[in-house]
């Protein structure tokens, strides 16, 4: 099962470039995005601007979502990070294409529709000036009629057509049942949300329980992006400047001899190779040869107030309590931090650890802390399992 880290075919930066790529192709002024932007992105936006786009490229687009508009297929097309780094590049490149080429086919067809809409327009300009009467304008009055007919609910699924559907399609179900329960299944905490499934017999799995709460009360991936898409709109561009510049130094100090933010606060030298958090070691750490790892979570109501700078003394609070362990964040606020149920993680090097970070964070952050949660990776059969996939396996056994 791939996990959220790997959520996505590129980087948060290559995403954020993609991003700027296509705000500046779109007509917005480069100098106003590339202030504040470190040299490197604004290099590899220019370079990006210069390359040619290849059409043919929306062919590549894998069978089970042909039809999806760009945001979607974005949002949607997913795969693992494999160990083979050349083959994980390959696949990062084709989708890149693909959205690329996508991006520009509906481009052009929204010139080819605004061109024909204004056609219509002044002909039906033209008609009221010679006093012609529309041929069609009755037809077009029972269409708009039709359109706004409310179409009967769908009658819900049998327990047994419930169980054949897992992770997002068992989602999507589980939303109907919230909605017509009246439940908002974003105010309960994880647990709670994957005790709702199990008494419901829909197998979600790992990746549901670990993405924001907002997304549980979506019904189809085009609701999703759609709530997604006002989310990010209220990223202020100056948040995400600021944490895109934090993300680019904490992973050059990464790769540097001296990784040390302050005293007993370093940066995790993974960090450098990492293309979805950041991670860092505050006072003795984490035990790395540990079968178990006691874990605390939380989330913010409002990414703008979670700045590098309120995070850096975040990690300064949690040396001065005497925290032994790790703790990371994502590296791209308004891409990844939005989706995540647990945008902060602390790793504990004991269960007291854990739980002295949770007590530490609610302290730090009062009433902005959204979601928070205590779990435990553990070792099943000889191989690790997240708390959420813990959870999941929970799940899946109970409904069996």
């Amino acid at each position: 099962m791939e996990s959220l880290e790997q959520n996505s075919s590129l980087t948060p930066g290559e995403q954020k470039i993609e991003e700027y790529v296509l705000r500046i192709k779109n007509g917005e002024s480069s100098d106003s995005i590339f202030e504040g932007l470190p040299d490197s992105f604004i290099s590899s936006i220019k370079e990006r601007l210069t390359q040619p786009s290849n059409k043919d490229a929306v062919d590549e687009i894998p069978p089970q979502y042909q039809g999806l508009d760009s945001e979607t297929l974005d949002f949607i097309w997913t795969f693992p990070e494999y160990i083979d780094k050349e083959k994980t590049k390959e696949l990062k490149d084709a989708k890149a294409r693909v959205l690329a080429a996508l991006r520009t086919k509906e481009s052009l067809e929204k010139e080819a529709r605004d061109a024909k809409q204004h056609a219509q327009n002044r002909m039906e300009e033209l008609r009221e000036q010679l006093g012609t009467a529309d041929p069609i304008s009755l037809e077009k009055t029972q269409e708009n009629e039709s359109v706004f007919t409310k179409p009967e609910e769908p009658p819900m699924l049998s327990i047994e057509e419930r169980k054949e559907l897992q992770g997002w399609a068992a989602s999507y179900e589980l939303a109907k049942i919230a909605k017509q329960q009246n439940i908002d299944l974003s105010k309960i905490s994880r647990e709670e949300y994957a005790d709702f499934a199990i008494q419901n017999s829909l197998a979600i799995d790992d990746d549901q329980l670990r993405v924001a709460p907002w997304q549980r009360m979506g019904t189809s991936v085009e609701e999703i992006v759609l709530t997604n898409k006002e989310l990010k709109s209220n990223i202020t561009d100056e948040s995400e400047k600021a944490f895109a510049k934090f993300c680019y130094d904490i992973q050059q100090k990464a790769g540097s001899e001296n990784r040390f933010l302050s005293e007993n606060v370093r940066v995790r030298q993974g960090t450098k190779d990492s293309n979805s958090w950041l991670f860092f070691g505050i006072n003795d750490g984490i035990n790395e040869e540990g079968n178990e790892t006691f874990k605390s979570y939380i989330s913010v109501k409002d990414l703008n107030t979670l700045t590098p700078e309120r995070f850096t003394a975040f990690m300064l609070a949690l040396r001065d309590a005497q925290y032994n362990g790790d703790i990371k964040i994502f590296q791209d606020m308004s891409e990844q931090g939005i989706r995540l149920n647990d945008q902060i993680v602390m790793h504990g090097g004991s269960q007291t650890d854990a739980e002295l970070a949770l007590r530490v964070a609610e302290q730090f952050f009062g009433s902005d802390i959204d979601q928070k949660s205590l779990g435990k990776d553990e070792v099943i059969d000889g191989k690790n399992h997240s708390y959420s996939q813990v959870l999941a396996q929970k799940i899946r056994t109970s409904i069996k």
